[in-house]
């Protein structure tokens, strides 16, 4: 990339990735979600050639509920002995990461920040283990619980009804849109399917994925003992996957301050812009279910910054906590049935730590950007296909 000299501290680059991965033998060697987070974060220093973790001035730490901590920002940091100006722990949402990017891009561009982090993990597979076990992890104590946590908005009326989880919400997306488009219950499922299987295909290659296998379409729909149904039409191997221990971070800095520590530029991953819109937060107040204008918006406004339009990216990372969300954006981008939609492996097979997924992402993304060139879309969504955010990177 040409520009004045004067401008390269104000262009925002990718320079370092990583990620952690725990599958523990023995509970009292399990790494708590911090521990996963530092080991992240070294790792993408490392990655970026090294002094960049003690330069961070702004940290964005993904919100994680596998472990109690009265302030993992400040603890974080205290592990890693750094002192950044900025250090943020976030609210939940699985577009968080994906926001805390796009953000830390307008603080480099803004002069407000030379070197900025994103973090997150979860430890969820380890906990599930200890209580199955009924024993205790050796992790730092928890605080007591002061019933201020996480909170999504919810209808009355949905609570009265039992409809508030994830699981029990996207059904309606799933079956409103499969009749939108006049599919017949079979064809919408074959569809998920098929979309779910590519995205197995991508995870059995990941080296830090939780299941690194391939399913075909089939195996994914049918029940059976291993593959129980969860809520109709999805069965075990259709939702997004939480018991997982995973970590993953991201650096980035001016491509000034990138070409001064000599990072070579076939390595450097530019944040070209992105966007964000919202539905309401009670989605009983949404007037249908078979697509959201947020989430439109968002592919639209994105799309417009690729010359080709919005079929136009190289590579894709969409959002699958459940297969309505990637189907409706799918068909908002114009794109094809047979797409590869994922760089990662999906929130079923890659894993889903909890908000963090799309951290992950950003990492294979810009490895797969590194290799490949071109220009690559991540498009994350929180709560009940009610936060949408959408980031273009490039070569």
């Amino acid at each position: 990339m040409n520009a004045p000299l004067a401008d390269l501290g104000r262009i925002s680059v990718i320079v370092g990735i990583g990620e952690a991965l725990d599958r523990p033998t023995d509970l009292s060697q399990a790494l708590d979600p911090l521990a996963l987070m530092a080991q992240a974060l070294r790792e993408a220093d490392s990655d970026a050639g090294g002094g960049f973790l003690a330069k961070v001035g702004s940290l964005d730490v993904v919100n994680q509920l596998s472990w109690r901590y009265a302030d993992p920002a400040a603890e974080l940091c205290a592990r890693l002995g750094i002192a950044p100006a900025r250090a943020v722990y976030g609210p939940v949402g699985g577009e968080s990461p994906v926001r805390f990017l796009h953000e830390a891009a307008q603080r480099i561009a803004r002069g407000e920040a030379q070197v900025c982090a994103v973090v997150g993990a979860e430890a969820q597979w380890s906990v599930n283990k200890a209580r199955a076990a009924g024993v205790d992890l050796p992790w730092p104590a928890k605080p007591p619980a002061t019933g201020g946590g996480p909170r999504i908005e919810v209808h009355p009326l949905a609570l009265k009804l039992g409809v508030f989880l994830p699981v029990s919400v996207y059904p309606f997306y799933e079956n409103a849109s499969a009749h939108h488009w006049g599919q017949t219950p079979r064809q919408a499922l074959a569809e998920s399917g098929a979309l779910w299987s590519a995205y197995a295909a991508v995870a059995a290659e990941q080296p830090n994925a939780w299941i690194k296998r391939a399913f075909t379409a089939e195996e994914i729909t049918t029940p059976r003992p291993d593959n129980r149904p969860i809520a109709w039409p999805y069965t075990k191997l259709m939702v997004a996957n939480m018991a997982v221990n995973q970590g993953a971070a991201v650096i980035l800095t001016s491509l000034a301050a990138a070409r001064a520590a000599g990072i070579a530029d076939e390595r450097l991953v530019f944040v070209w812009g992105g966007t964000s819109a919202r539905e309401p937060g009670d989605y009983l107040q949404r007037d249908h279910y078979y697509g959201s204008a947020a989430q439109d918006a968002v592919l639209e406004a994105v799309g417009g910054m690729v010359a080709q339009g919005l079929g136009g990216f190289d590579a894709l990372e969409l959002y699958s906590c459940f297969p309505c969300v990637p189907k409706m954006a799918r068909r908002t981008l114009g794109l094809p049935e047979g797409l590869t939609p994922t760089v990662t492996g999906g929130l079923t097979f890659f894993g889903a730590p909890m908000n963090d997924y799309m951290t992950h992402a950003a990492v294979a993304m810009t490895r797969r950007l590194r290799d490949g060139g071109g220009t690559g879309l991540l498009y994350g969504q929180g709560e009940f296909v009610t936060k949408h955010h959408g980031l273009v990177l490039g070569d």
